[in-house]
């Protein structure tokens, strides 16, 4: 590829290839024919979608079509067991890799699971959410063996294999699988991903970089760079992601990532304290264990001055109790303010709670309510990593970070929320209105890495995530109408938004969740019928000027952003992309 920067200097094993179409000058031509690019590419139903417009704007637009080349070579090696992906790479695409092309052909082949497997599919389901550890082997090695659908059975039970963190039935599942010449290198890069998020990083890396480079050189570079920075091999891990980024630099996530790399969030000056700015704000209903472990990590963690405060919101179980006993994690002998608690004699809901606990008199006299879910696990720095993001902008609605399961490999449950760029479309006679498009990028996928950048967003979780009490005045609170939960925090970020004020995503910062999402736990019909409900009422709030102008203000944030730090890599790295 033209431009490509001296890989001298870099392992071979973990070289991307130099075989892909120049990409000069892509980033205006995004802008100007292809919506929705901003957003980012974390995951293969997203890379599908964008490959499918550009494959079709490619018959006009050469750079459009070397940057959708460039991106089914990536999608094969990055998602290789994707079928939706797998099904929009032109063959022209892996002509000159011809390994690769005969892996994807095999995959193609292999039957998706139908009918005939509902009952098997359902098993699997609520096995891989139990512990009975030789019943799922037993069901790995009943479905895997079969010769033509074992490379389908693996297809789909791939991404929950690796989140029960137990690798030996992983292995035990590739070792089960009959496989033929065109589909045995794909074992090797499946070892090499399970390593990647089951193993110490350092047992990991030799895995990935031992991976044949005429195959999986883009994912190699990608993955391999990603363990060298958790193995604080700062430089390096840069050194590879920088010349990943030089081969494809139309991947949004990567380019933001690099350009964090190089130009890390500011910290704010030395001395300067801004934890007393601070309220950091709980409220709970009968969950007493978690937030007994929230308190002590909270109480763990550098608050530096910022006050505590917590509402117990009608509990019945031993979440009094629990309060009691963590007032003395707090307070001047611990290094903190004391510890603030509010009873309550009924549950009100969490946005009445939030709301209650923002009218405190202490609150009110901060600049930032620091609101947690009682259910996470923070790291020490947390606080200070949130108010470092929002140093140096202006009118920063909130600040939120990168959400992911508490449990290892660490799934990802939520980063920046965006609008989708497209109008309310008109509702149909007979169904309900869907017209505020969030984009939710990386639910339920593995963490690999490629949300760990800031940037504006529209919205951010509500489960760990500064609110300026500007924003609070300037639009208000939480709105009743979303009591018990679910879109109250997302309302009011649009609101934030809406008055000129929005989010920051600190996606270096994670935050390990110990449960998924109201929306995510809904299992009942009443449970359904509740979210639904909460849906409905934010989809009919806003007029279409509003969503129309949320979409045009959003878009305009992550394009501005993305274009300068695309601009900045290219002015830096001189490398043309």
């Amino acid at each position: 590829m033209s431009g490509i920067m001296d890989m001298s200097a870099y392992p071979e094993a973990l070289r991307p290839p130099a075989t892909l179409p120049p990409c000069a000058g892509l980033q205006p031509a995004f802008r100007q024919r292809f919506s929705g690019w901003h957003l980012g590419m974390g995951t293969p139903d997203t890379l599908a979608g964008l490959l499918r417009g550009l494959t079709m704007l490619g018959a006009d637009d050469p750079g459009c079509r070397s940057a959708a080349m460039g991106m089914g070579l990536w999608g094969a090696q990055a998602h290789p067991l994707s079928p939706a992906l797998g099904a929009t790479i032109a063959p022209a695409t892996l002509s000159a890799h011809p390994g690769l092309a005969a892996l994807m052909t095999r995959l193609a082949a292999a039957p998706p699971l139908g009918d005939s497997d509902a009952e098997a599919v359902a098993a699997w389901h609520t096995l891989a959410r139990g512990n009975d550890l030789p019943l799922i082997l037993r069901f790995l090695a009943a479905v895997m063996r079969d010769r033509v659908k074992g490379l389908s059975w693996l297809r789909h039970c791939w991404q929950d294999l690796i989140f029960l963190n137990r690798p030996e039935l992983a292995q035990a599942a590739l070792d089960l699988i009959a496989w033929d010449a065109p589909a045995q290198p794909l074992k090797a890069r499946l070892m090499a991903e399970l390593a990647f998020h089951t193993r110490p990083a350092d047992e990991a890396l030799p895995l990935v970089a031992g991976l044949d480079p005429s195959l999986w050189g883009l994912w190699r570079a990608c993955a391999g760079g990603e363990l060298l920075l958790r193995l604080g091999e700062s430089e390096k891990g840069r050194d590879a992601l920088t010349m990943l980024w030089q081969a494809i630099p139309w991947h949004v996530n990567l380019t933001l990532k690099l350009h964090d790399l190089y130009a890390p969030t500011p910290l704010a000056d030395e001395g300067r304290d801004e934890t007393a700015s601070v309220a950091v704000l709980l409220y709970s209903w009968n969950k007493a264990d978690l937030l007994a472990d929230t308190l002590e990590s909270l109480a763990a963690s550098h608050l530096g001055r910022a006050g505590v405060f917590v509402l117990d919101n009608g509990s019945t179980d031993r979440t009094p109790e629990v309060l009691d006993r963590a007032r003395g994690l707090f307070g001047p002998q611990n290094g903190h303010a004391p510890l603030n608690v509010t009873t309550l004699p009924v549950n009100v809901g969490a946005p009445a709670a939030r709301n209650w606990l923002l009218s405190l008199p202490e609150v009110r006299k901060t600049a930032w309510a620091a609101f947690l879910d009682d259910d996470v696990v923070l790291p020490p720095d947390w606080l200070t990593r949130l108010l470092d993001a929002a140093q140096g902008r202006r009118d920063v609605g909130a600040v939120g970070c990168r959400i992911t399961s508490a449990t290892p490999p660490h799934g990802l449950q939520s980063a920046d929320y965006n609008l989708f760029p497209q109008p309310p479309r008109p509702v149909q006679p007979g169904e309900l209105p869907s017209r505020v498009l969030v984009f939710d990028n990386c639910a339920g996928s593995p963490d690999t890495g490629l949300f760990t950048y800031v940037r504006p967003c529209l919205s951010v979780s509500g489960c760990c995530h500064l609110v300026s009490m500007a924003a609070v005045e300037r639009a208000g609170g939480f709105d009743l109408r979303y009591t018990p939960s679910q879109f109250d925090d997302l309302d009011r970020d649009l609101r934030s938004a809406l008055a000129g004020m929005p989010a920051v995503y600190a996606g270096t910062l994670a935050v390990r969740h110990v449960q998924h999402s109201s929306l995510a736990k809904a299992q009942t019909v009443r449970q359904t019928g509740h979210v639904m409900g909460n849906k409905l009422k934010l989809d009919t709030k806003y007029s279409d000027d509003e969503l129309a102008a949320l979409a045009r203000d959003n878009a305009r944030l992550l394009w501005d952003d993305l274009e300068a730090k695309h601009a900045a890599l290219v002015g830096r790295l001189g490398n043309g992309a």
